[in-house]
């Protein structure tokens, strides 16, 4: 832009070059929450199966949404513990679906309203990174094999009715979830626990993500490659503190700069025994009484017949 000003300053279309600079851009930081939060969220919303296996593969796997409502099952691997990434479900215009690539397009889901404007698709991921493997937690192996379970079951209820796309988060028919739905149904069920944060369901990748990098003392690599990022976009969106951390911060900065409002602590055990010895030396009554004391202790759990008088 300045440079603009100044061939037009040279060619004498204005006399002086105008004071301004660009309009500063303000983007918001998605929440998101400690792994604490999300374990007692997860054990708040147990009533509801789904979403439960939702929230949680998308926290320990680091998932988008639309990758979550796209796992496909024929990628869970029970004996390796491990899921592929390999497709993602999304609600596009008519118009973006004309123009998108035909090989990007896995499915395309019957419209359940023939006039709609947009369709639900299915279709590869975005970036080649976003392809990727998945190593799965104990308790979500667990939770992923009774979902498994539970499809087959209702394969058998539905019969013919029921339409096999091979997704892991479906309705009780095999029909897709929506990204949409999963979201709005996480939101809502924050409010109804009174959550004083709310998060979306992407801050659960966040989460997740966030919570790696403390364990893993800030390996960006491993993390990045592990969620299907760069290691750029992980630091600049995901290097911040949470309000926790930060709450822990001060309490660890009152303990250290005001001495005098550190609790008294018990000496160590040598001192403690050293102060033993002198209150001994100073009051020899102290010993006859500590003896007495360890003699009757001692004669109480002997034997009758071991007892001497």
């Amino acid at each position: 832009m300045v440079a603009g000003f100044e061939d037009a300053k040279k060619w004498r279309y204005i006399t002086e070059i105008p004071a301004t600079t660009a309009p500063a851009e303000k983007t918001k930081k998605r929440q998101a929450w400690g792994y604490r939060q999300v374990y007692e969220v997860l054990e708040a919303i147990q009533d509801d199966p789904l979403l439960h296996l939702a929230v949680h593969i998308a926290f320990v796997c680091s998932l988008r949404v639309g990758e979550v409502a796209g796992i496909d099952a024929k990628t869970i691997d029970l004996q390796d513990e491990s899921l592929w990434i390999t497709q993602l479900v999304q609600r596009v215009s008519d118009k973006a679906l004309s123009i998108l690539p035909k090989e990007r397009i896995i499915r395309v889901f019957p419209k359940d309203i023939p006039a709609a404007k947009t369709s639900l698709i299915l279709k590869d991921p975005k970036t080649d990174g976003s392809y990727r493997k998945q190593y799965l937690t104990a308790p979500l192996l667990a939770e992923i094999e009774n979902r498994l379970a539970q499809t087959k079951s209702n394969k058998e209820f539905f019969g013919s009715e029921y339409h096999d796309y091979g997704l892991l988060i479906c309705q009780p028919d095999g029909s897709p979830v929506e990204p949409k739905t999963l979201s709005a149904e996480f939101k809502n069920r924050q409010r109804q626990l009174k959550l004083d944060t709310l998060i979306e369901f992407q801050g659960l990748r966040k989460s997740g993500q966030m919570h790696k990098v403390r364990l893993t003392q800030k390996n960006y690599q491993l993390v990045a490659e592990s969620g299907g990022q760069s290691p750029e976009v992980l630091m600049k969106n995901y290097n911040e503190a949470l309000d926790s951390e930060k709450r822990d911060l001060a309490k660890m900065m009152e303990d250290s700069f005001y001495p005098q409002l550190k609790p008294k602590t018990a000496g160590t055990e040598d001192e403690t025994l050293t102060a033993l010895l002198r209150s001994i030396q100073d009051r020899p009554e102290l010993a006859r009484q500590i003896l007495q004391t360890l003699q009757s202790s001692a004669g109480k759990n002997l034997p009758g017949s071991l007892i001497s008088n």
